[in-house]
């Protein structure tokens, strides 16, 4: 904006502008300098001449430390106490493992052994089974062996029995059968380690298995039934046994 002159002097002149009276214009100073600026780059730089490295030099490098992911802390060295920590942990695990594979081992040991207990015995006895044992044994005499009742247990009801078959000490057998009779009309239900044949008159035939009909002279072998009565009596039976002798 104009500003006009003191009112007492003519209006005819020209407007002040206030910045030419606050702050003169230095185009001329600027000016000057660009001129000098230009002259000096007209004259051109002094070339400098580098020095060239001796054939076969590389520059030397120096490799930087790897810089750890998501910067955490940097692993361990594995040093001296990490391999004997790891030797430690090797030979607890292996101790570990013999450990329970010896406990295996018995427990397995232990298993057979049961089941060796529970088969039926078959052993070499010369002499003949003693009588009058508990339970109302009887024994029985037949043609190469004989024979013999025990009671294994009782309820009423019932009973479980077992009869031992013995052969003769100076032959060996083939083959056997025991006749059992029991007492008080009792009537055999099962047997094991034999096979059962039942008579209408309650008397029970029971001819070797498979596995234990030979025998050498004076073995034995045992089998087990269980029989069904009315009579609260002691249990008793009567057996007799007849072989075949090995050809």
């Amino acid at each position: 904006m104009s500003t006009q002159p003191d009112p007492a002097e003519s209006g005819d002149g020209p407007a002040l502008e206030p910045i030419h009276v606050l702050r003169p214009r230095r185009t001329d100073a600027l000016a000057e300098l660009f001129r000098e600026f230009e002259e000096d780059t007209g004259a051109g730089y002094e070339t400098v001449a580098l020095p060239r490295p001796a054939p076969g030099a590389e520059d030397a490098t120096q490799e930087l430390p790897a810089v750890p992911y998501g910067g955490g802390p940097s692993p361990a060295p594995h040093g001296v106490g990490f391999r004997r920590t790891a030797l430690a942990v090797t030979v607890t695990a292996a101790a570990v493992l013999g450990f329970g594979g010896a406990l295996l081992l018995v427990e397995r040991d232990d298993d057979g052994g049961t089941g060796a207990a529970r088969e039926p015995s078959v052993s070499a006895r010369p002499s003949a089974p003693a009588s009058g044992a508990p339970g109302g044994d009887a024994p029985g005499a037949g043609a190469g062996c004989t024979a013999s009742f025990r009671t294994v247990s009782s309820w009423q009801g019932g009973y479980q029995g077992e009869v031992t078959v013995t052969g003769a000490p100076a032959s060996a057998v083939e083959a056997w059968t025991a006749t059992v009779v029991p007492a008080d009309g009792a009537r055999l239900t099962q047997v094991w380690d034999g096979t059962l044949s039942t008579a209408a008159d309650g008397s029970a035939t029971v001819a070797n298995a498979d596995w234990n009909g030979s025998l050498a002279p004076g073995a034995s072998v045992t089998f087990g039934f269980l029989a069904a009565t009315a009579s609260d009596a002691s249990p008793s039976a009567e057996v007799t046994c007849a072989a075949r002798g090995a050809s």
